[in-house]
């Protein structure tokens, strides 16, 4: 059996890599099924080429990664977010790939700028970032349950159903707010 893994904090990419590798396995004719240990055995007695989907490393230990190996076929094993490193060498995976988010990324999230969001537009979707800030400044409420991270929460939503509407430009509601909100 062939393992790939499929991880990364750029979750987005990795389930598009997800989806490619299901629609070739479609225009192939391969049975797709989600893991078990049962099916891929059942799958050997029929000799059709199958292909198989994890998403839960963590049903695998070392014994049933040895008994895969002796079967034909694919088996994905997806993980939206990181693998972790002692995980993946104990899958002994055919490949891996990993899709992370850029840097650059991070570092507005880190240090919400007028200039690093004018950069960052440049190589992502303003979409993509108004979701990420908006998981920036959730994660800062659950640190800090403060009025002003509820607000800013509640400002993120309020420019998404206006851009979504018509009513407002979403990049230049962003730098609004980061403007509003001495974000320089």
């Amino acid at each position: 059996m062939r393992i790939i893994v499929l991880h990364g904090d750029d979750i987005e990419k990795s389930y598009s890599r997800l989806t490619v590798f299901i629609n070739e396995a479609k225009k192939r004719n391969w049975k797709i099924t989600d893991f078990s240990l049962q099916e891929i055995e059942n799958q050997g007695l029929f000799g059709e080429e199958c292909f198989f989907l994890l998403k839960d490393y963590k049903v695998l230990d070392k014994k049933t990664i040895e008994r895969l190996k002796k079967y034909s076929g694919n088996l994905i094993v997806y993980t939206a977010g990181l693998h972790p490193a002692v995980a993946l060498k104990q899958l002994n995976a055919d490949k891996i790939e990993k899709f992370e988010l850029p840097q650059l990324l991070w570092k507005f999230l880190d240090n919400m700028t007028v200039s690093s969001l004018h950069e960052l537009i440049k190589t992502q979707a303003i979409e993509y970032i108004l979701a990420m800030m908006a998981w920036k400044f959730k994660q800062n409420y659950l640190k800090n349950p403060s009025e002003k991270n509820k607000r800013l929460i509640s400002e993120l939503s309020e420019i998404d159903v206006n851009s979504k509407t018509g009513k407002s430009d979403l990049v230049s509601a962003i730098t609004l707010l980061l403007v509003r909100e001495a974000y320089p």
